[in-house]
This record gives C-alpha cells, structure tokens and sequence, in this order.
C-alpha cells in the first residue's frame, strides 16, 4: 500500500490554523452559519497549538482522524436544518498523555471562560478519565457544534481506557453513577450483550451544560456483528424506528458482510430528562476502506440522503469547500456517516478528515 501513499494537500509550512481556519471560512459561508463567530470558535479550539507547522507527518498521532490529523469537520443535516460541527485534539507539548491532559484542560478552561460552557459535570469524572499516574492514549477530544441559530454547544469525548487500574466497563460504571444515571447501567449491559470485547466501549461523551436534555453519550466499537443486529437492539431507545440501518449501511459500503476491514461503531444516549434509558441510538458506519475513492463514497452518501428526503445539494456543496482534490484521487476525505431515526425523522451526518498526513489511511482498531 505504500504506492497509494500521498505528500500533503496542504504544504508543510502552513499552520493547523491557516488550514482550519481557512476550510471553516468556505464551510461557514457555504451553509449560512455565523463566520465571524464560528471562526473565532475555531481559534480558541486551536489555541495555542494551532499556530505550528503542520509538517509531512504527525508528531502526535491524534485520535480524532485515521491518518493522525487532529481536526474533524462534519455536518448534520435533518428536516430540522443544517449543523456544522469540528472535532479537535489539543496537541501537547510533549509526546506523552500527561501532556495531552494539560493541553486538553487548558483548552476545556478556554470554552469555559470564553464561551459559556459548563465544566461541572466534567469535574465530576475527570479524576477517572484524566488521571494523575500513568495514564494512557488520548487524553480529551472536543467538538464544537454550529448552526445558524443560537450559540455554539461543545462536547468532549473522554477515553474509557485511560489507566489499567481500571477497565473500560467499571470506569464508564462510576462515570455513570457519579453523574446520576447508575440505573442507565442496566441498558448498556443489555446492549452490550454479547460481552463487551465484541461490544466494546471505545468513548464517554458529555456536553459541556448542565441541564435535563444535556447528554451523557457511551459509544461501543462492535465486531463481527450485522447491522441488521444492530438495528434490533438500538430498539432499547424507545424512540428507534427499526428496519433502517441494515440498507443504510449496505448502500454505504457496498457489503452485507458483517466481518468488515472496520468495526461498525455505535452510541448510547442518555439524558436527566430520559431517566435511565437512552433517548437515542446512533450507528456510525466507517467509509474509507470499503471502496478505493471518495467520488464512489459521495455518490453512495448522495443516493442515501435522497431516499431519506435530505438535501443532496447541501451536502455536496459543503464536500466541495472541504476536497482539496478530485474525489477520485484517494480514498480519506470521508471517514464516517452517521444515522438516526427518530419519530420519522431522519437524520444522516457525514465526517470528513482534513489528509493533512495521507490520502489513503490505514485500517485502525483492529481486533486486539
């Protein structure tokens, strides 16, 4: 595969925030949202790190896209309008997770202080996911939703295997119970239920708000499972409409296989609001190995959208502001799709990586 490898679409010497800044600029005006705010979102999502080099490889190989690039922009789209949002890492100083804990805090203070968002449910768990002695991979993602009404929401994902003192499964437990919904324990058990190293939790979401609809998200990385199978136990959401995930996802990628060269990815929902049973189930179906260019992938994308009564030319009109290539010269630009419905309405997100480091990224989370 090392043929397929590409040099960077964006040249080495520019900074992630001439790129980031720049590709919301394009994104912002495109979709009508507010540019001079989403902008000076970005910038302190970025700050200070934002201001180095992006350079030929990473440095700190980040979480947050398969090539190891540290931003994710998506969009939303529903009946309901039009969301964009972008997903960072703060890169540490150092290369370690310790660093990374220091990056991210700082940059969790930032939204705080300068945005409004509330860190109090955070403080509630970060000594589980944020620990002081040995900790381990990722630190701390954050995501920044935009839209054309209101103000910006924000969100971090948090790692479920951040110490071996604990596992994934009790540090998601006692996040849960620290947070008001032990009894939600029940249902993630149910879902799981396979046993969680074929249902394993990867990521604990939280808003950073504080209110009844503000959520608390577990999301699971499922092996050798049907998305027909996965339909039936998203059921456990009362609001699921089953029948829908199984085509959605052959119509992606283009297989009924249920061993896939990426493990089908899924979340959990849960807010004060909804008591102990999650308010929504959300499949992620990952993209780029299961063809060999985005050009296929926008016309998958573009064909499921139609069926479901969204709008194709949004979508296309918003991948146009993020390619900085013809489609049909690599395969990294679209990295997930996402889908819901809910009460008839669907709902259907596309995530797309910056290939700052390469065009044709590897497979990753593998059985292990």
């Amino acid at each position: 595969m090392s043929s397929l490898r590409s040099v960077p679409q964006v040249s080495a010497n520019a900074t992630f925030s001439d790129y980031a800044v720049a590709t919301a600029t394009r994104l912002l005006g495109s979709a009508g949202v507010d540019v001079e705010q989403g902008t000076r979102v970005l910038r302190r999502m970025l700050s200070p790190w934002g201001a180095r080099q992006i350079g030929t490889r990473p440095g700190w190989h980040s979480d947050v896209c398969a090539d190891g690039s540290p931003i994710e922009f998506s969009a939303a789209f529903s009946q309901e309008g039009l969301q964009l949002r972008v997903l960072v890492e703060a890169l540490p100083e150092r290369l370690s997770t310790s660093s990374a804990q220091e990056a991210a805090l700082g940059l969790t203070r930032g939204l705080t202080r300068d945005f409004g968002a509330d860190g109090n449910r955070l403080a509630k768990v970060s000594d589980l996911f944020l620990p002081d002695e040995d900790p381990a991979g990722f630190a701390m993602m954050h995501a920044a939703t935009l839209a054309s009404a209101g103000g910006p929401a924000f969100k971090v994902y948090l790692n479920p295997n951040a110490h071996q003192g604990m596992t994934a499964v009790e540090r998601t437990r006692e996040a849960l119970d620290r947070l008001g919904f032990g009894k939600a324990w029940t249902a993630v058990g149910e879902y799981a239920g396979r046993g969680f190293d074929l249902d394993r939790i990867v990521y604990f979401g939280l808003d950073l708000a504080d209110g009844p609809e503000s959520r608390v998200k577990v999301y699971f990385r499922h092996y050798d499972v049907s998305p027909t199978e996965l339909d039936a136990r998203m059921e456990i959401s009362q609001q699921h409409e089953k029948g829908f995930l199984g085509e959605f996802c052959r119509q992606l990628t283009g297989s009924d296989s249920d061993i896939r060269p990426q493990p089908l990815v899924s979340n959990l929902t849960f807010t004060t609001a909804g008591g102990h049973l999650p308010v929504s189930a959300t499949l992620y179906v990952p993209l780029w190995l299961h063809t060999a260019s985005d050009r296929t992938v926008r016309d998958r994308i573009s064909a499921v959208m139609a069926d479901m009564g969204l709008p194709v030319s949004g979508y296309r009109s918003l991948l146009n502001q993020v390619a900085r290539r013809p489609l049909s010269a690599g395969r990294g630009i679209h990295t997930y799709a996402s889908a819901r419905v809910q009460r008839g309405r669907p709902r259907l997100t596309t995530y797309w990586s910056p290939e700052l480091y390469d065009r044709y990224p590897p497979a990753r989370y593998q059985r292990g």
